[in-house]
Parts: structure tokens; sequence; C-alpha cells
């Protein structure tokens, strides 16, 4: 190495903290994949900050530690590949340390987190980082891992060649940790980082004929290869190993997809028993706090407006809670080990085919909880077409909150008789279906969307296979943690909101009732539903939802579900006369499905409800937009509320649609 490559030895300046206090701000950057999650809890513990970047719905996690006397506040940025920002976590990323976002404190070091499996696609950001004017400190993960493979990295030959400390880390050991916390109080006291004179040597004889982003990708890459091969002792013949076999199976066109049916399917068949006893839970305590309120306060508005609205309200998306957390659970579990990027790998070829890529899998897979934290996680698409399209049809994944509706048309109006084999039932088949459509018409709307608004390939999937690993428990639980915050903040305080509406809009105008029904409190009820707003707006769209074979009461029972699906379930408690009625217990169920049995049109004895009508009902909120909640966080996600307007008027349309020929194909055939 000449004296020109050679780093320039730290010289000792004073240090000026940044708010006058010795508090020391510090950047934690790195690719997906690296470890960077699992280094952040083992430095700083559990974050003391979570929430959003100000304008933006990126992420913001900080966490804050002591160490020699200094407080450090860490900042975990969204992990990017490059700091050429293609897309918001990475525009966030840019952001940050350039101190160009005013809440947030321009970062006093950066720590690249890299890969030591993988150097070289690592040292592409590290480079990157170096020319941003402040001082670096790289810490190597995975270095246990690359030394099972075989991989041996000289961390002090790569800090000569880099300018910047080089610590090795095993974070699930803490080997390392104190080291890094050391050189975190002490890179305050060096100049900033700059580019290596090779580096800037290779920048500078790049090929000026190419694009300018492939001159300079080109020009680090060379300079990479220079370092690696210095600094890399790789094992000439490593035997096979285990974790080779296992993803030669993974990743097999056809076992790989089955073994990913099969996980799936065993996925979301647990996360419903499981979350059945803590649904159960929330429920009771939901009711014993309606009960309570119902005590404390006398009759009248306010009462109703605290049960009714608001306790209704929250609980009824609260209960949904505990299916969020075990789906994020597994998630991160899969996460965690590295199945979820061969998940993603299959997934791209069958996404491929409808315009989109294996980068929408997961988003797509957690809108089957709830699609709000499955439109949060479409933030990670660069693309912006193949993100927005991703968000569009995130919805018609049938979440949680559709299952009520489903089990109790099913248990009500489906024939509960064998198909093909005695144990297969028909509820269970139709069950299975209202799942199907959705996914269907979602590949539908993304194949139609990806010709004509959306015209373009999709974006080119590069996927390097993380090393199996085994998961953190500290990051798994702080990834259902961040999760379940992300749920109740996003959609709760909005159900609540809209459901203040409802509740206000199905109480008044107050009706005038004959002294024959004053007596009775589920009679009265019903005729106040029927006399309100909410009400009358059933019967001015009575026409348009008829050939859907529903009545104004269904119509009715359709707006008031507009801030949540499974509003719809109480509304036809109440306005079939059956006051507040819960169809989760066994006799408020057998209560209101006889009362759905049992029901006319008015004026007339031909029933409303046919198999027929119940499968149009479950069509229609299988595919319609009945979620206030999505549509608002859809518009926060794209920056437009032209997005949501365009989502809820397509869903909407569809819905109608498709529970236009379920009822009238059922009907012509006799059903």
């Amino acid at each position: 190495m000449s004296s020109a490559e050679a780093p320039q030895p730290p010289v000792q300046r004073p240090v000026v903290p940044t708010d006058g206090t010795g508090r020391l701000t510090v950047a934690l950057l790195g690719n997906p994949n690296t470890g960077k999650s699992t280094l952040f809890s083992a430095i700083a513990g559990i974050p003391t900050r979570i929430g959003n970047y100000p304008g933006v719905t990126v992420e913001e996690k900080v966490g804050q530690f002591q160490h020699r006397g200094r407080t450090i506040d860490l900042i975990d940025l969204p992990g990017t590949y490059s700091l050429t920002a293609k897309s918001p976590d990475e525009q966030v990323a840019v952001d940050v340390l350039r101190g160009q976002i005013a809440a947030v404190a321009r970062p006093d070091c950066v720590v690249v987190v890299a890969d030591a499996t993988n150097l070289a696609r690592n040292l592409y950001l590290a480079s990157q980082a170096l020319d941003v004017g402040l001082p670096v400190v790289v810490a190597l993960t995975l270095a246990d891992v690359a030394e099972k493979k075989g991989i041996t990295v000289d961390t002090a030959a790569l800090s000569q060649e880099l300018g910047c400390p080089v610590i090795r880390v095993v974070a699930p050991r803490r080997e390392g940790i104190g080291r890094l916390a050391d050189a975190l109080v002490e890179a305050s006291d060096w100049p900033a980082s700059s580019v290596p004179a090779a580096l800037a040597t290779q920048l500078a004889s790049a090929d000026p004929g190419r694009p300018a982003a492939a001159r300079d990708a080109i020009a680090r890459y060379a300079w990479i290869d220079g370092i690696t091969d210095k600094v890399v002792v790789r094992q000439a013949h490593r035997p096979r190993s285990l974790n080779d076999r296992i993803d030669s199976l993974l990743t097999h066109r056809l076992w790989g997809t089955l073994v990913f049916a099969v996980t799936m399917l065993a996925i979301f068949s647990s996360i419903f028993w499981l979350a059945a006893p803590l649904m159960d839970l929330i429920s009771a305590g939901v009711d014993t706090l309606a009960a309570a309120a119902e005590t404390a306060l006398p009759e009248g508005t306010l009462r109703s407006l605290v049960v009714d609205g608001i306790i209704a309200g929250v609980g009824g998306v609260v209960v949904f809670l505990p299916q969020i957390a075990i789906l994020f659970l597994f998630v991160a579990i899969l996460e965690g080990c590295g199945y979820l990027s061969r998940a993603a790998f299959l997934m791209d070829r069958l996404l491929v085919g409808v315009g989109l890529s294996g980068k929408s899998f997961i988003p797509l897979l957690s809108s089957f909880a709830c699609a709000i934290p499955g439109i949060m996680a479409a933030r990670t698409i660069e693309n912006r077409r193949d993100r927005l399209l991703t968000i569009l049809v995130a919805p018609l994944m049938s979440c949680s909150a559709r299952l009520p509706v489903y089990l109790l048309l099913c248990g009500a109006f489906v024939p509960n008789i064998a198909v093909g084999v005695s144990w297969l039932r028909l509820p269970a088949v139709v069950l299975f279906a209202m799942y199907g459509i959705g996914v269907v018409v979602a590949a539908a709307v993304a194949f139609v969307l990806s010709q004509t608004v959306f015209r373009g390939p999709p974006q080119p999937f590069v996927l390097e296979l993380p090393g199996w690993r085994w998961p953190q428990p500290a990051v798994v639980l702080e990834r259902v943690r961040e999760a379940a915050v992300s749920f109740l903040k996003n959609a709760g305080t909005l159900i609540m909101a809209v459901s203040i509406v409802v509740w206000a809009l199905g109480s008044y105008p107050q009706p005038k009732l004959s002294a024959d029904k004053a007596g009775d409190a589920a009679m009265l009820k019903g005729e106040a539903l029927r006399q309100s707003f909410l009400g009358r707006a059933g019967r001015l769209i009575e026409p348009v939802v008829k050939p859907l074979g529903w009545d104004w009461r269904l119509g009715c029972a359709a707006v008031a579900s507009f801030p949540a699906r499974e509003v719809v379930l109480g509304t036809l408690g109440v306005i079939y006369n059956l006051g507040d009625v819960d169809p989760g217990e066994e006799e408020g169920a057998s209560l209101l499905i006889r009362r759905l049995r049992a029901a006319t049109w008015d004026g007339t004895d031909r029933k409303v409800f046919t198999l027929p009508v119940a499968l149009s009902i479950m069509v229609f909120f299988a595919l319609c937009a009945q979620c206030a909640s999505t549509l608002v966080v859809i518009g926060k996600e794209t920056g437009s509320w032209v997005w949501p307007v365009v989502t809820f008027s397509y869903m909407t349309g569809l819905a109608w649609l498709g529970a236009f020929l379920t009822y009238q194909g059922g009907t012509a055939l006799g059903w």
C-alpha cells in the first residue's frame, strides 16, 4: 500500500456535543438481513422511541444507552442496499445522514453493519457511507457463521483499507459489543471519514461513456474486488453443507412450493385456534367494561355514546389484536431463520405472471391478518409502480375482520352436507372459497392494472438468500410488539372516531313511538334505527342493493359496516329487533340465526335470507372496501387521497358485481 492510500491517523479535536449535554447520536446503517436488528437490541436493548419520521410513514426507531459516562442515542435506519435512494426507506436513511430531517439530529457517527458471509455486497454501502462526511465504524456481523462456511476476514487489514475501525461482533453472544461501544465514544474525537484514495482513483478513471450510475457502481465494485482479494480467505474445497441441501429442497419449483403451502396452511390454521382464547378474554373484558359503564352512567345519550359508540367501536378492533400479534410472531420467526427469503424467491415466479414481483409477497401475506400492516410493509418496495400496485390489491386479501361474517352466514345458511368425503363439509368448502376469491380477484386486478394504468414490466427481483440461523427471541418479540402497537395506533383511534359518527347517524333523529311500542327495548332500538339517518340511508340505497337479493335492512347494515366489516353483525342484531346481541355467544348466535332465517321482506311472506343471498353477502364482504382504517393508511402511504378513492371505488364496484352474479346465478340454479 502506498503512503497516499494509507488512512490518516485519528486527529484529536474537542468534542462539540450537538445538544450541549454530551449526548452522542449514532446512526445504524446496513443492508437487510445483516443482523442489524439483533445488533441494535444487543447495544441499546428495547427502543426508547418508535414512531414515524416527520412528514413520512417510514418508521423511526431510536434506542438509548450509557457508556463511559456518555449518553448515546442509537438511530436504527431502514435497511438499504445503497445511499442512491430509490424507495421511501432509502430516502429517509439518506436524509438522516445528511441532517435534512429537522426533527432528527444529524448523527455524530455512523455504524455500518456488514455481513461477513458476503463482504463484497456490504462494502458497497460502506463505500458510500465513507463519503457522507461523518466518522464511520464498521461492525462485522455474522463472523461466526462465515467461519463455519470456511470464510475468514482479516479485520485489521480491512480497517487499513477502509481507513476506519472494523470490529468483529457476534451480537447474540454479545461478543465485541463492548469494543463497539468504546469505538462509538472515541469516534466523536475523530475527523470525518473520507473516500479512500484507491476508491477515488477508481471513480476518477471510470469510463465516461457509461451512464453515471453505471460508472459509479463499476468503479466501486472494482475497488471492492481489490480489497476482498486481500482480506478475505475462503476454504478451497468445502463439502456441501446441510444448509445447501435444505435450500435445494425449499427452493425447488415443486417440492419447495408444496412445503410453502403446508407451512402457510399450518400458520393460518394455528392463528385461529391459538388466538381464540385471547380473543375471548379481550371480548369478555370489553363486555365487562361496557357493563360497568352502563352501571356507572345514567341512562341517556352519554351512556349510549360511551357504550354503543366508543367501547363497542374500540372493542371491535382490539379483539383482533391477538391474531395480528400471532401472525407477526410467525412471520418474525420465519424471517429470523431465513425462510421468508426462500418463500419470496418461490412466489416471485407466480407474482411476475400478474405484473408483481417477489417483493410484494410479504405485504400480501401480512394482509391476510389485516390489510393495514400489509400496506405499510409495501414501503420496502423500491419501485413506485410495484409499490402502488401492491397497495391497491392488498385489501382484497381476506383479513381476520371478514371471518365473523363468513362464520355466521356459513353456519346459518350453508347446508352442512359432505362434499366428496364424509369429513369435508360444505360450510368449510365455502369458507375456503371466500379466501380463494380474494386471492384470485387480486391476481386478476393486478394483471389488468399492470397492463393498463401501470403498464410496464415489474421490478427485477434480485435476492441473495441469507444463511440459516436461529431467530433471536428479543428481535422476534420486539417485532411482535412493534406490529401490535402500530396496529392499535393506526386502526384503533380511527375506528373509535368513525364509530362515534356511525352511532350518531344511527341514533338521530329520535323516533316518536306509540304507547304499545314504548315498553319493548328491542322494538325501540329497531324502530329507532329505521327512523335514523342511517336507516333512511338504507332505504335510499335499496334500489341499488335489491338486485343482490338484499332488502333495505341489509343495505343499512352495509352502510354501517363502512368503518369495520364486523360492525355488520351488531347492526343486523339491532335492526332485527334483537338489541345488542353478540353473535360470538352461543345463545346470541342461536337467536340471531333464528331471527335472520325468519326475516321477511316488508309487507310480504318472502324470506330475506336464502342460500344465494347469504353467498352474495359473503362475496360482497370478501371484495368490498368496508374498512375506513385501511383507506386512511393507503392515503398516508401513497401521499395522496386519490388512491384511497380509487381503491374504494373499484373494490365496491367489484363487490357489487360479484354479489350480483352470485345471487342471480344461485337463484337461476334453484338454490
